[in-house]
């Protein structure tokens, strides 16, 4: 569901192990990307609050507008692209505008004036970006834009692949276009070359449908071309054309939109047909069930589709967009509330997976969170407040409880969660929910006793205790419940059989109970305020293990056993401490590796594929095999406060979370994506009016002042990028700053080197290092490759060979 926040943005990430940061000489980047200076106007990334939406359930996914800045918001299409290194692209017929994360500038020709009428860019693997404007081709690298010689009128599409680039221009060869191949390798002039080549000793033309049939669309993905040709669909591949029609079961169709999934497989639709063609070559054909928009009716060449990670597919259908899930099953796209569904002209996921929309006229709208978290909805006048344990029963129905009661609501064939309320039992400040093997659904109401909800008959049983119960609910593999109280722990040995009360405490008597739950080997271990216990052989005695109050952790709240069987302990000053049960010998505690840098975590949770979440404040943070995630408002959840005790996993492997603003639901978490690498560029350097990054300059002798600006682009993390950064012979040591500019003063010499790297400490990311590496006769790359040392070997080398001359010629006389 796609709703709009309340509250203010913040931004977010992932990382591999911080790299050190060093100073040997690396290839520098100091002219990855030649942006001007001075970045333009800025464009503020504006959270829109729909009427009385405040009151409701908060939004599943953050939208941010783009619109501030003339020309984006221009009534003609929008198009997008994104190079390898995070840089983002957006043209249209005003020009050519970039960000790095969050604000928009306009580029322009070597020449300034503007791309206008830009139709298609492409983002190489490289850090180049290919765009087709004016008619023209223009190739950006890291030395700035060259003008290609191609020339083409009507439609043109640009694909990447590999270090090069596909042309599709027109129709093809056989409507007076063309498919061509750039190539760009070890510096050399780009050059165009058919894609398909007829052999050189060859009398008969070539028959490929490349050549022979009207092209309608084409997509690439590392060595293979897809290409509608025709009525069918063509795969080019090391050198060789395979055709799909009729015969292999693909539909007479003009195929309008290509889709290159990450098994090899393909998705291609028509304006009525869908069809996959696996990478072993099966195919599976299906109607889509909604018909295209008039905007798409008189522009079919403008159809598009967007595959997500979880499988699912974005296309325009019906009034706008619909959505079909990887299991099948067709469905429009919802809307925020007070924002009617508009038609969308085009659409882009960039590489931090965020969606980008444009409507002619409103400009580009980015989507962050789509399609992985979606929102819990409730249409009733009461909703679950803190919400504490979710379980299905036998009927599908799920039943969720919070601190305000107990919540049934109907299985939703449509999948929206919370669309029909049928029971609510006001009950206060209960806690967790399990289940038994007759069905029965149990809950703890804190400071009183349990209760037990039959959903067949609808009857609501209290069993009062002894000692108020603190919420500690634990169900093992007997099937006995096992109850923390204020006093103690108590078990019920028989949750099948009718009992009128709690029986008495058992063990641990005078102890508070906080939490409860079992290790690898089955083992109950208890969380007091100030000792973890763990069962002994002797089923009813318990060992105290560790002493909490030597770790400052404060008092023990939760828990949770790793696969590794090492428990988790989470207090109440939010430290989180891993600790080793050894079978024999002292325990061993420690903090996390590379973990969250925070301390503010309210509570704790292990799910049924061993991945450890915490939450608190700060949003979500997962440990995985593939290391730290983290999620917050900016990566889709409704807030970035995760209420203690809220994250439950349900019977299907999803898991829900609670939040200040709402309860979340993420489906399939093994879908969720993991970002990219950060990379570090230079925006600008100047040495007083000099431009380091453009061409080669002298500069004059005397005191001068140095101004660097750089950047890791990225649309999820901005505002908690750090950068470390030292000009040597300047700085003594490495420096710190979260600001991506410096100046320094009284620059002398005529050597300049500076390395800078970013890293992004809230998602556990480091960037690649930048090196801006110059002298005074003119720009060196660091690596020492620049064509000042090329100069200089060829001196160095002709000089050595006068020499030996010489002396060999002296020899011999």
């Amino acid at each position: 569901m796609l709703y709009f926040p309340c509250t203010p943005v913040v931004q977010s990430q992932k990382k591999p192990d911080y790299s050190p940061f060093s100073f040997k000489l690396k290839i520098a980047f100091w002219n990855r990307i030649g942006l001007p200076s001075k970045i333009g106007s800025v464009l503020a990334a504006v959270l829109i609050s729909f009427f009385g939406l405040c009151t409701t359930p908060a939004p599943a996914q953050t939208v941010r507008f783009f619109n501030g800045q003339n020309g984006l918001a221009d009534i003609s299409r929008n198009i997008f692209a994104q190079n390898s290194d995070g840089f983002f692209y957006i043209g249209n017929k005003t020009g050519l505008y970039v960000s790095s994360g969050g604000e928009f500038t306009r580029i322009d020709k070597p020449d300034g004036s503007p791309f206008k009428d830009t139709v298609a860019i492409a983002g190489g693997s490289d850090g180049s970006v290919l765009v087709a404007a004016d008619k023209e081709l223009w190739l950006r690298t890291r030395g700035g834009f060259e003008k290609i010689p191609f020339q083409f009128d009507g439609r043109i599409s640009l694909a990447a692949y590999g270090m090069d680039f596909i042309v599709l221009s027109g129709e093809g060869p056989a409507r007076n276009g063309g498919i061509w191949r750039l190539y760009r390798h070890q510096g050399a002039n780009p050059v165009f070359v058919p894609l398909v080549k007829d052999h050189a000793d060859s009398q008969v033309p070539s028959r490929s449908p490349l050549k022979t049939e009207a092209l309608s669309v084409m997509a690439s993905e590392e060595k293979t071309v897809w290409v509608g040709c025709g009525t069918a669909l063509c795969r080019y591949r090391d050198g060789g054309v395979d055709t799909f029609d009729e015969r292999q079961g693909v539909p007479h169709e003009i195929w309008r939109a290509l889709v290159i999934s990450p098994d090899g497989s393909l998705i291609a639709r028509s304006d009525g047909k869908l069809v996959i063609i696996a990478a072993n070559g099966g195919v599976h054909v299906e109607d889509i069930p909604y018909g295209l928009p008039e905007y798409f009716r008189q522009r079919p060449s403008e159809i598009f589709m967007l595959r997500m990670t979880d499988g699912s597919l974005l296309t325009p259908g019906h009034g706008s967009l619909v959505l079909r899930s990887s299991a099948g099953r067709w469905d429009d796209m919802d809307w925020p509330p007070g924002y009617s569904p508009q038609v969308i002209s085009s659409a882009f996921i960039d590489r931090e997976y965020g969606i980008w929309l444009d409507s002619p006229g409103r400009g580009p709208v980015r989507i962050a969170g789509f399609p992985f978290w979606k929102i819990f909805l409730s249409g009733n006048d009461i909703s679950p407040v803190h919400v504490s344990g979710i379980r299905h029963d036998a009927a599908g129905n799920f039943w969720i409880a919070a601190a305000n009661g107990l919540f049934e609501y109907a299985a939703s064939p449509s999948g929206h969660d919370g669309d029909h309320l049928l029971k609510h039992l006001e009950l206060e400040n209960i806690s967790f929910l399990i289940r038994t093997g007759d069905g029965a659904l149990w809950t703890a109401e804190k400071g009183k006793g349990l209760i037990r909800i039959d959903p067949v008959s609808g009857q609501v049983r209290t069993l009062p205790s002894p000692e108020p119960v603190t919420g500690a609910l634990a169900l093992d593999s007997g099937g006995r419940i096992w109850v923390g109280t204020v006093a103690g722990l108590v078990r019920i040995d028989d949750p099948l059989r009718y009992v009128s009360h709690l029986p008495t405490v058992f063990a641990l008597q005078n102890r508070r109970i906080n939490a409860l739950c079992f290790d690898q080997f089955g083992r109950l271990l208890v969380l007091t305020d100030s000792v973890l216990f763990q069962q002994t052989a002797e089923e009813n005695v318990f060992d105290p293990r560790v002493d909490l109050e030597s770790f400052d952790i404060g008092d023990g709240r939760a828990m949770a056993v790793a696969m590794s069987n090492d428990v988790w302990v989470l207090g109440t000053k939010g430290s989180v401490r891993k600790i080793f049960l050894p079978e024999d010998g002292s325990p061993v505690a420690s903090i996390l590796d590379d973990g969250p840098k925070n301390s503010d975590s309210t509570t704790i949770f292990r799910d049924s594929r061993g991945w450890i979440w915490l939450g608190g404040s700060h949003g979500l943070d997962v440990s995985t095999p593939n290391g730290w995630s983290h999620f917050d408002l900016t990566s889709g959840l409704t807030s970035s406060r995760i209420l203690p005790g809220s994250i439950n996993e349900d019977d299907d492997g999803s898991l829900w979370f609670g939040t200040e603003n709402g309860l979340n639901h993420l489906r399939e978490p093994g879908s969720l994506p993991v970002l990219p690498d950060l990379h570090t560029d230079f925006l600008s350097a100047r040495l007083d009016n000099i431009d380091l990054l453009g061409r080669q300059r002298f500069w004059p002798e005397g005191d001068r002042k140095l101004s660097l600006q750089f950047i890791a682009p990225t649309f999820t993390g901005n505002r908690e990028i750090k950068y470390q950064y030292q000009l040597v012979g300047v700085d003594p040591e490495v420096r710190y700053s979260s600001i991506n500019f410096i100046n320094y003063n009284n620059i002398k010499g005529e050597k300049i080197i500076f390395q800078v790297q970013a890293q992004d400490l809230l998602n556990y990311r480091a960037a690649s290092s930048a090196v801006l590496s110059v002298r005074s006769s003119g720009l060196k790359v660091s690596g020492f490759k620049g064509s000042w040392w090329v100069v200089f070997s060829l001196l160095a080398v002709t000089l050595l060979s006068i020499i030996l001359y010489r002396r060999i010629k002296l020899l011999r006389a």
